[in-house]
């Protein structure tokens, strides 16, 4: 029975080793093969980067306001008789804008007029008689002050009925307003706002260390909001005479063609002031940069010979950059290289040392390197100078006939 037993356990005993045995071969063989099998490419578009001279900039924030704008208040009481006007209208100078009735005032005009014709025969009868000493002067006083008070009361009547008729002050655009006809107005209460939109001023405020570089003329670049990416000019037109002394900026004011009526009052600006000054960059499109809480990166790309397939293979190299200003799409960055590919897009599939196939190399007009051998000639896999391992800058790039040429 022992005899059996014991049988019985080695058999089993053999039967799970070579179960286990067998599933480890399996995963030995596995990973063997998944080590040996080519990693299949990423196929994605490159670009260069690309040495550049940008003008420097001072950027700043700026708020848009009219060369000429007004809130337009009544100067005297009354009730509206006739609007001329209504919302967003545009008018010129001189234009009617509203009447108010001035039915009493042009009676009393009358009347004041009849009084100053009395007091004017008066005023001459007397003063003939004044000369010959026919009446005494107190006489002659009082009349000569009839006749002045009542050429007074005429003008005085006659100014109160010119400002029943508001009229614009210069052409301008006339905002949104609430007036009806027939409503009453009290001196003093705001009418409408006029605009004149075709030229508008950009306010700038900026620290006062950097009035040195600041001088009528230079060229203002700004956006807003409401554009989007759509880039304004102007034209810096003045520099403040002063300091404000509580935050130590000065003010600065541009003046901006805005016939299109595009841009309105109030509207915030993000501005930037071209200097005098140039300066050398390295610049990569945006979405060649990839932006994390880790940092900025790029995927620098070195030739790797052909593949299996026949076609041209690169590297994918991750590198930190550190990235500045953009324009039209451009960032100037350091940590790569002018002349250096970099991958363009799909960073999200790519790893340190991924195989990549680029699409569209033909269309950049790049030859590919040929074997390994022609690969490490090629500046994609040369090391600078400082040994870093990027590329060589196109003035650097040794003469093969299988380097990378600038991108035209």
């Amino acid at each position: 029975m022992l005899k059996r037993i014991i049988i019985a356990v080695l058999a089993l005993a053999l039967l799970f080793g070579g179960v286990i045995g067998f599933k480890l071969f399996k995963q030995a063989k596995i990973r063997e093969y998944l080590a040996n099998r080519d990693t299949p490419p990423v196929y994605l578009n490159a670009t260069l980067a690309r040495a550049e001279t940008w003008q420097q900039r001072l950027d700043a924030i700026g708020s848009l306001r009219a060369r000429q704008g007004i809130e337009i208040r009544s100067e005297v009481s009354g009730l509206i008789r006739k609007l001329h006007v209504g919302s967003r209208e545009s008018v010129a100078a001189g234009d009617v804008l509203v009447e108010l009735d001035d039915t009493v005032d042009r009676a009393t005009l009358k009347s004041a007029r009849v009084r100053l014709e009395k007091a004017r025969t008066d005023f001459q009868r007397d003063s003939a008689l004044f000369e010959r000493s026919l009446i005494s002067e107190e006489q002659f006083d009082n009349t000569r002050s009839e006749f002045e008070n009542a050429q007074a009361l005429v003008e005085e009547t006659q100014g109160i009925i010119d400002k029943k008729t508001i009229r614009a002050p210069f052409a301008g655009t006339v905002g949104i307003h609430n007036l009806n006809e027939g409503q009453y107005l009290d001196q003093g209460d705001e009418l409408l706002t006029l605009q004149a939109l075709d030229t508008l001023y950009l306010d700038i405020n900026l620290p006062e260390n950097e009035l040195e570089r600041l001088h009528p003329g230079q060229r203002v670049e700004f956006t807003v909001p409401t554009h989007g990416d759509q880039v304004f000019t102007g034209t810096l037109r003045y520099v403040d005479v002063r300091v404000q002394s509580s935050t130590r900026n000065v003010l600065l004011r541009a003046e901006v063609d805005n016939r299109e009526h595009a841009l309105l009052p109030g509207m915030f600006a993000k501005a930037s002031i071209v200097l005098d000054e140039a300066s050398d960059v390295v610049t990569l499109p945006r979405e060649a940069v990839a932006f994390s809480l880790y940092g900025e990166t790029a995927y620098l790309l070195e030739a790797a010979g052909k593949g299996a397939d026949g076609q041209a293979r690169w590297v994918a190299r991750r590198r930190p950059v550190q990235s500045g200003e953009l324009r039209d799409g451009r960032l100037a960055l350091t940590g790569i290289d002018a002349g250096a590919w970099v991958a363009l897009d799909t960073q999200n599939r790519l790893l340190e040392g991924s195989p990549v196939v680029i699409a569209n190399l033909d269309a950049i007009g790049t030859p590919a390197a040929d074997d390994a051998t022609e690969a490490e000639a090629a500046p994609q896999a040369a090391p600078d100078d400082n040994g870093t391992g990027q590329p060589l800058a196109s003035d650097d790039t040794p003469a093969t006939s299988d380097a990378a040429p600038e991108q035209p």
